[in-house]
């Protein structure tokens, strides 16, 4: 295997053999490897010594299923820390395919052009893309598919990226083309655009699936698998029935789901966002329950089709239709599906845009739940003008811009869907995690405040090793020793070794390691670790506020390497 480094500076590349200490490395944990090699974390995110990594699991090129998540990492603009933002697609098993488990890319064009680079078998070529300047992602794919080839698979920014705003994702095409799946947290396509990199374009024609060295022990392995998935009630029940919006009817009776601002205040209407009545609708109109990278048999994503059945979005979550519905008093679900294509489009992360938009709704820049004036502020994001401007940069920015201190947000950061004072082990992640307020860090639903570190620590090993691996965390079963036990068998296999589960486990903690070594020396520790009003304000309808001891808090990491996790 192969680590592919490109240079925006010289619009060079070359290869470089992945070390033999990093075999079964990927993701987030070579993310951090990486980082913490190349980068001084108290640099200038947006600077010359930035990197920007794209890095898959260890078996994605094997077309196990659901191991095909990548990894996306940088230091964040936003955080000012340790960044890496997980997304679905085809990328990276076209990427190990061709024998590449990561890019690095690094420098900056000193002629204030923006390029793309195509990889295919032959190699790699840095090419001019002055042409797709400003194109949002659902012209530019299409166009760079006429031009370069159909069966693209493609890695890319909107303008939100080009302009560099802290709230830039950045965007892969799915299994059908569609740039529907955002590397969208921390700002990772403010990194790609002071890149000058537009797009990364991949063939991975006439490349062959990675054979195993085992074959038998590998498919014996696999053989099990989808029937165990087919019966964890969870999967079957809600994730393949619903996807992730099935959790906003039950979340948002207990309050987890933000409402007007994360202030808890209900509005009529909000069934419109459920998640069984937005598959009974779907159905109706050509929709359907799809899977974004081939070989899943989850098939978590919806495709949600306007009324006139005409393709809207292939990733509908239920981060997206809180922060762009709830939190902003709207509960039609087409209006946030709406909103979701545009976000896409611009390469935009939902969350951190919502949350901004939220905070503007609070100090009456448009009234709760007006879809038209939320749309106008997106076209002000894409155009860099306005108060899209500032939304464009955060929840943060956008507070301080207005005036507001009442922040949303953990280590500069937005609050995601999952409000910290009903999931207390998830709001310690959100103030202890190196990502700062991120819920696929380690999300776990408790009341009360006792035990919530300890739990807090578990998930994010647990969360650690998963995006070590690649592997998506919606296509695991309830039996974390049956996950790791499956996932040692396969690698065992591959590359003829003799781990076990709890090595696994130990990719959580080193990669945490990493990244808490990381921002010891980064800005992310000048934030204050919890925001107040989550202390403070009582959360409706069960009254509830986060009173986990900071003390205890702090003293997260003392346990890191004895734990159990499985």
């Amino acid at each position: 295997m192969k680590i592919l480094r490109i240079d925006m500076s010289t619009q060079t590349s070359s290869f470089e053999d992945l070390p033999d200490d990093w075999k079964i490395l990927g993701g987030r944990g070579l993310s951090a490897k990486i980082l913490n090699k190349e980068v001084p974390p108290d640099s200038d995110p947006l600077g010359a010594e930035a990197r920007l990594i794209l890095a898959n699991g260890p078996l994605a090129g094997t077309n196990a299923p659901s191991f095909g998540r990548m990894s996306v990492g940088a230091k964040s603009p936003l955080t000012k820390g340790i960044k890496e933002a997980n997304v679905g697609g085809i990328l990276s098993q076209q990427l190990d395919k061709l024998g590449i488990r990561a890019i690095v890319v690094q420098g900056a064009p000193s002629d204030g052009k923006i390029y793309l680079a195509k990889i295919n078998k032959d190699g790699v070529s840095i090419e001019d893309a002055e042409a797709f300047r400003g194109m949002g992602t659902y012209s530019m794919f299409p166009a760079m598919r006429e031009e370069h080839g159909k069966k693209l698979g493609i890695i890319a920014i909107g303008p939100v990226g080009e302009n560099k705003n802290k709230a830039a994702s950045v965007a892969l095409s799915d299994k059908d083309g569609h740039p529907s799946r955002h590397a969208a947290r921390g700002g990772v396509g403010a990194v790609m655009g002071a890149k000058g990199l537009k797009a990364i374009l991949v063939d991975d024609s006439d490349a062959a699936i990675v054979a195993p060295i085992q074959r038998d022990a590998y498919f014996e392995a696999l053989k099990p698998w989808n029937k165990i998935l087919d019966n964890d009630p969870q999967i079957k029940n809600v994730f393949s029935a619903t996807g992730t919006p099935g959790v906003l009817e039950p979340l948002s009776g207990m309050g987890s789901t933000p409402m007007k601002n994360y202030s808890g205040e209900s509005f009529e209407g909000i069934e419109g966002l459920y998640g069984t009545n937005i598959r009974e609708e779907g159905d109706k109109r050509g929709g359907k329950m799809d899977a974004c990278m081939p070989g899943c048999m989850v098939k978590c994503s919806v495709v949600h089709h306007d009324k006139e059945g005409e393709h809207v979005t292939s990733a509908l979550e239920y981060e997206t239709l809180a922060l762009m519905g709830s939190n902003l008093g709207v509960g039609d679900a087409d209006d946030v599906a709406g909103f979701d294509r545009k976000c896409d489009d611009l390469g935009a992360d939902t969350i951190e845009i919502g949350s901004a938009l939220g905070i503007a709704a609070s100090v009456g820049k448009f009234e709760w739940g007006d879809a038209a004036a939320i749309d106008s502020l997106l076209d002000e994001v894409g155009k860099g003008t306005g108060l899209g401007a500032t939304i464009a940069d955060g929840v943060v920015a956008t507070a301080a811009a207005l005036g507001v201190n009442r922040v949303p947000a953990f280590k500069g950061q937005a609050i995601p869907a999952h409000d910290p004072r009903v999931g207390k082990p998830t709001g310690v992640t959100y103030a202890t995690s190196p990502m700062g307020a991120d819920h696929t860090a380690g999300l776990k639903y408790e009341l009360g405040d006792e035990g919530a570190v300890e739990h807090s620590l578990q998930e994010q090993i647990w969360n650690a090793a998963l995006d070590a691996l690649g592997l998506c965390e919606f296509a695991v079963p309830g039996d974390r020793t049956q996950t790791m036990t499956f996932v040692k068998d396969l690698l065992n296999a591959c590359y003829d070794l003799e781990l076990t589960a709890d090595d696994m486990v130990n990719l959580g903690r080193d990669t945490l390691r990493d990244e808490i070594e990381f921002n010891k020396g980064a800005e992310i520790a000048d934030f204050d670790p919890v925001p107040d009003f989550v202390r403070s304000e009582v959360l409706p309808p069960m009254g509830l506020v986060f009173g986990v001891d900071q003390k205890d808090i702090t003293k997260i990491w003392d346990n890191l390497d004895t734990v159990a996790v499985l």
